[in-house]
């Protein structure tokens, strides 16, 4: 029966089922190559449709079959193949799936046993020949492109030589991965020969990992010794469909590889098998398990992993230095993620060929270095410490899941007071409570002086006063009763200081009364101003003489309020009740005012301090020093960031600026984010490439890059804030510092806590395995368990009042100093103007006289 006749039986059947349609043909008695050839598009229907749901066929066959019986293919065998891709496009046009079938024939000069010219016979219409100016390998990428949808690739190896050179190119070009699902038809029709375990039963399930052995090909090898050579890893989807005898029966199986390049074997599982009646038939345990969960022995396979040592002071082998807790607070996070890929690897059962580098990777003259510029030059397999994943990595490796989580932040002693606008003195009450205090004072003041005023004028001159300054009467009114007195006592008397002074006095009032009376004599200008002078200077003081009570009552008013705010004593008494009734209101208001101003004191000095310093800006701006953690993703941050307040930290405390002459004029000024004459980044930039050199500069000469002891050991005995991730300063707090200055000690981050993510080379087949590995470590605790070992806790703060709490620094005293210094400095300053003032004025004097 030629093809054309299985064609139109096929076309005249539409009304029926598909499997009943290939029964009914096969009941026909049809010849053996009609019958693979349906058998084989029923296959390829139900692979798709029912067991991988994936809707994109590409099939792979050849216009000249191979055959061992008959290397040159006859007729009715390319009569054959036509009829079955006949067959295939209609089953999969009536299914609505997307099918391409490409011919091999343009592989046939690299195969041994070719010896026709490629692209010989009719195509059919439906086949894609590469043009001959193509290259094997161009021609295999625009066949099967990796898109973001999962397609099936089938491959007829009754193509022969053709076949094995495809499967070849597609193992060099690392085309067996989870994008390409792939199905061998391997049919003993084409073979037309039998091979050995055709005894197993239909629908009889073999246990897991029952591996076929192939025999011996005069020819080509078998299919399982070849696949051996092939690139298969833990990721690969290929399923092998062999037809052992005349019955319409494929058995399935599952193939996989570890890894060629890791050492790893080859291993073909029977998994199911195809008849037409009932379709794909899998065994219970392939059905219920996962790709992964069937792969997990991948038999001691050498993965090469490369991790990261910082810690140049490093004993011992590698493996005990990663394993081991030893100075757990240095290189922390790229231990913990090591110890976690020794859970995934006993999980899996392979084994790690470890190297080491420095460095996580970074763009240094234009290439990245240490693990990431390794794993990219295939030197290594994986990375054992995790990563920050940037977008500038994002196209060289691929990520399994996430890791560490690293928090490094700034960590200081919070200082006492940082207020800079506000005497300490005065911070008991706010600025509006001052301000009224005063308000109250100056009207004290003046109410109090305008009570003693008016009580100094109704005082008789017997002098019986009624309001008397400390120690007695005026002196003025007790001169004159005593005067009084002695004149009525004793009429002659001896002359006396006394009367010296008042007939002196007596004789100045009258010499000076006559003074007043002459006239200006008109003489020079210089004559008549120094008159003029002189007539002023008379005045003055004969209005002093007259009025000096008013004067000193101010003052004295003044240093009342003065006195009784500060828990003193009154200078003078008053007899009026008006007067008294406003110092008794005075003193109640400076006892409620003192009280209250000694219990802030007091409460300031037992509650805790409060935290001012929250912000990066407020520790830029505050008396602070800063330094940084001497690592290399603390150097790549600064050569990165655009952040202006990080800009202005590294440019202000931690590295110095250039001595430039652009920089001398405002070098103590903030960095402007919109300047308009200059550019800040460049700048910027400047002042990072004067001191460093990439992301790997050890020039810590004019800068303040640290490592972690020494760093918090100037936090515990200076004002200076560490840059440092908390992992390993928990550690080194908890050991060095006391209860008390872990109180004392704050936390501001310069940018969020970071993610980090294993990392393994582009596309590569340790994704998945890591990726599920990483979850289940996940789900069972073990990553809790390393995150309590290698991760130290915060050291709790035990809140306890002691003496020390209660000291007075010189920080608080330092304002009180400062005014008693200050009005040190204006009392002399006021004295040497008095001074001058009393000489030119008795030279003024003697001038006059």
């Amino acid at each position: 029966m030629h093809w054309w006749l299985l064609l139109f039986l096929a076309l005249s059947c539409e009304g029926l089922q598909e499997r009943e349609l290939l029964e009914l043909e096969l009941d026909y008695g049809l010849a053996e190559p009609q019958r693979t050839s349906m058998l084989q598009s029923s296959l390829i229907l139900q692979f798709a449709q029912d067991y991988k749901h994936i809707p994109r066929i590409t099939y792979f066959t050849c216009q000249k079959p191979h055959s061992q019986t008959d290397p040159v293919p006859s007729a009715e065998l390319r009569n054959a193949f036509a009829a079955k891709n006949v067959q295939l496009i209609k089953s999969l046009y009536e299914s609505e799936l997307f099918v391409r079938i490409v011919l091999l024939d343009v592989l046939a000069q690299a195969a041994p046993s070719s010896g026709r010219r490629p692209g010989s016979g009719p195509s059919g219409g439906f086949s894609q020949t590469p043009s001959q100016a193509q290259s094997n390998s161009e021609w295999l990428e625009g066949v099967l492109r990796m898109e973001a949808l999962k397609q099936i690739a089938v491959v007829d190896l009754a193509c022969g030589p053709v076949s094995r050179r495809f499967l070849e190119l597609a193992s060099a070009k690392m085309l067996y991965s989870e994008n390409f699902h792939w199905l061998l038809i391997e049919d003993f029709a084409w073979h037309g020969r039998t091979q050995a375990g055709e005894g197993t039963a239909k629908g009889e399930e073999e246990p897991p990992g029952q591996q076929i052995q192939a025999t011996g090909d005069e020819d080509l090898p078998s299919i399982e010794s070849f696949l051996g050579g092939m690139n298969l890893y833990m990721n690969t989807e290929l399923t092998l469909a062999k037809r052992m005898s005349e019955a319409a029966h494929y058995t399935l199986f599952d193939v996989w590889n570890p890894g060629l390049n890791y050492g790893g074997h080859v291993n073909l599982t029977e998994i199911g098998s195809f008849t037409p009646s009932e379709g794909i038939q899998l065994h219970a345990w392939f059905r219920t398990t996962s790709t992964v969960r069937r792969r997990m022995d991948m038999q001691h396979a050498r993965v090469r992993c490369m991790v990261v040592v910082t810690n140049k002071n490093m004993t011992g082998t590698l493996m005990y230095y990663l394993t081991h807790t030893v100075s757990g607070h240095i290189d922390t996070m790229n231990r913990f993620n090591f110890n976690l890929l020794m859970a995934v690897r006993d999980m899996f059962n392979w084994t790690f060929v470890l190297s080491r580098t420095t460095s996580w990777g970074y763009v240094k003259n234009g290439r990245f270095d240490g693990m990431i510029g390794a794993l990219i030059r295939n030197e290594t397999d994986i990375g054992g410490a995790p990563i920050f994943y940037w977008l500038e990595r994002h196209k060289w490796i691929d990520v399994a899941g996430r890791s560490w989580s690293s928090r490094p932040c700034f960590i200081f002693r919070h200082p006492r007071s940082t207020q800079k606008d506000r005497i300490v003195f005065l911070q008991p009450f706010t600025n509006d409570v001052w301000v009224l205090i005063v308000g109250c004072g100056v009207l004290t003041v003046l109410i109090l002086w305008f009570l003693t005023t008016i009580e100094w004028k109704l005082v008789p001159h017997d002098g019986s006063a009624l309001i008397k300054p400390k120690g007695g009467a005026p002196p003025r009114h007790n001169y004159q009763h005593q005067q009084h007195q002695e004149q009525v006592e004793a009429p002659v008397r001896p002359i006396t200081a006394v009367s010296v002074v008042v007939d002196e006095e007596k004789i100045e009032e009258k010499g000076e009364e006559n003074d007043d009376s002459a006239p200006i004599d008109a003489g020079t200008l210089w004559h008549r101003c120094y008159q003029k002078l002189n007539k002023y200077i008379k005045d003055r003081k004969a209005k002093q003489k007259k009025s000096p009570e008013r004067v000193g009552l101010f003052l004295e008013s003044v240093l009342f309020f003065v006195g009784i705010i500060c828990q003193q004593g009154l200078g003078f008494s008053t007899s009026f009740v008006s007067g008294r009734c406003i110092v008794i209101t005075s003193l109640l208001f400076s006892f409620c005012i003192y009280q209250f101003y000694s219990a802030s004191i007091v409460g300031t000095l037992l509650m805790e301090k409060p935290k001012t310093i929250k912000t990066l800006s407020d520790l830029v701006h505050s008396s602070l020093k800063v330094g940084m953690e001497d690592i290399l993703y603390n150097r790549d941050y600064f050569l990165h960031t655009k952040d202006p307040v990080s800009m202005e930290l590294y440019a202000k405390k931690i590295t110095s600026l250039p001595t430039t002459k652009e920089n001398e004029a405002d070098e103590d000024e903030p960095v402007d984010p919109n300047p308009a004459s200059t550019d800040p980044a460049k700048s910027y930039r400047d002042i990072v490439h004067s001191h460093e050199t990439g992301a790997h500069a050890k020039d810590s000469a004019a800068s303040n890059w640290l490592d972690p002891e020494t760093g918090l050991l100037r936090v515990k005995h200076e004002r200076f804030a560490f840059h440092v991730d908390v992992a390993a300063a928990y550690k080194i707090i908890a050991e060095t510092f006391s209860e008390q200055d872990i109180c004392d000690l704050t936390e501001v981050s310069m940018f969020p806590p970071q993610k980090t993510v294993m990392i393994m080379q582009k596309n590569s087949p340790m994704r998945k395995v890591i990726s599920y590995g990483l979850r289940r470590v996940t789900e069972t605790g073990i990553l809790s368990y390393h995150f309590n070992v290698w991760h130290s806790r915060k050291p709790p703060c035990v809140k306890k009042i002691e003496t020390s709490d209660l000291h007075v620094d010189m920080d608080t005293v330092s304002s009180a100093l400062l005014i008693l210094l200050f009005s040190y400095a204006f009392t002399i300053m006021i004295l040497g103007t008095e001074i001058l003032y009393s000489k030119w004025q008795y030279r003024l004097i003697i001038r006059l006289n």
